[in-house]
């Protein structure tokens, strides 16, 4: 049996274990049991089966009847590439700005790469695509955020997509972000702001009351907008953009399921 089967039972018996314990076991069970016998199936018969309109997926490209809504972690998916709401902003933001289409070559780190974008990004001549987690899977280095295998001034582009969220001294993680950027370079952070100010507590190890207290299992925090401040004292310059910077129509939120309240971080490495 390989390596990335046993990864999948092991965490589809963890989120089983959690939808038992939570408010509520059974449709959180029925919907995780749909979603996992759903995604087995091939993309092209995923295609067929949800091809049509209104929607579209910015990501594959694919006119959708609608996005998959089943309780959670399968909340707004597209049924094809698997794409989540912050996904389609992050990749229309990558077009929309010039990272894709310009054509400018780029050493690219991808951390813990969300399937439907890595599919994209690594088809890219002038990418030089890395990917990156702390669990070895199809990824192309594995290394821990908080102490990464990359030298200093690696890359011009850093997709950091929900993940310090996960990481215990994420100060240090941001440290190591800066480290491994080219000077002028740009890491694109993402976290789930769900707080006025970040709340924190290192104590809590229970999934269950992780997922109260800071929504999800194996979060270790919530996240208030004081982000910013902790980005900036890892040394970034930081600018946020909405999903009202990135669409050219506001129809465009539902059309492609984006996300309303999402902010994207764009940290820049300014020497």
């Amino acid at each position: 049996m390989s390596h990335r089967i046993i990864q999948r039972a092991r965490r589809f018996l963890l989120y089983a274990k959690i939808a038992i314990r939570s408010p509520q076991p059974y449709q959180r069970l029925r919907d995780l049991i749909i979603g996992n016998l759903l995604f087995a199936l091939p993309i092209p018969v995923r295609k067929r089966i949800f091809n049509g309109q209104p929607h579209f997926c910015p990501v594959c490209e694919t006119p959708l009847r609608g996005f998959l809504v089943l309780h959670r972690p399968y909340h707004r998916w597209c049924p094809v590439c698997r794409s989540l709401p912050r996904h389609r902003l992050l990749y229309l933001f990558l077009n929309r700005y010039g990272f894709i289409i310009s054509k400018t070559a780029q050493t690219v780190l991808h951390f813990a790469p969300e399937l439907g974008i890595a599919r994209r990004l690594m088809q890219l001549p002038h990418f030089r695509y890395i990917t990156t987690d702390i669990e070895p899977s199809s990824i192309h280095v594995c290394s821990d955020i908080e102490h990464l295998s990359f030298p200093n001034d690696a890359f011009t582009l850093i997709l950091c997509l929900h993940v310090l969220e996960h990481i215990p001294d994420d100060l240090r993680a941001m440290r190591e972000l800066y480290r491994v950027l080219k000077p002028g370079g740009t890491a694109i952070v993402m976290v789930p702001i769900t707080s006025p100010a970040t709340v924190e507590d290192p104590t809590i190890t229970d999934p269950v009351l992780r997922e109260r207290l800071f929504g999800q299992h194996d979060h270790v925090r919530r996240y208030g907008q004081d982000v910013v401040l902790r980005l900036g004292a890892a040394g970034f310059v930081v600018e946020r953009i909405g999903v009202n910077d990135i669409v050219t129509d506001p129809t465009e939120i539902t059309l492609m399921g984006l996300p309303e309240k999402e902010t994207i971080f764009v940290c820049r490495k300014i020497v």
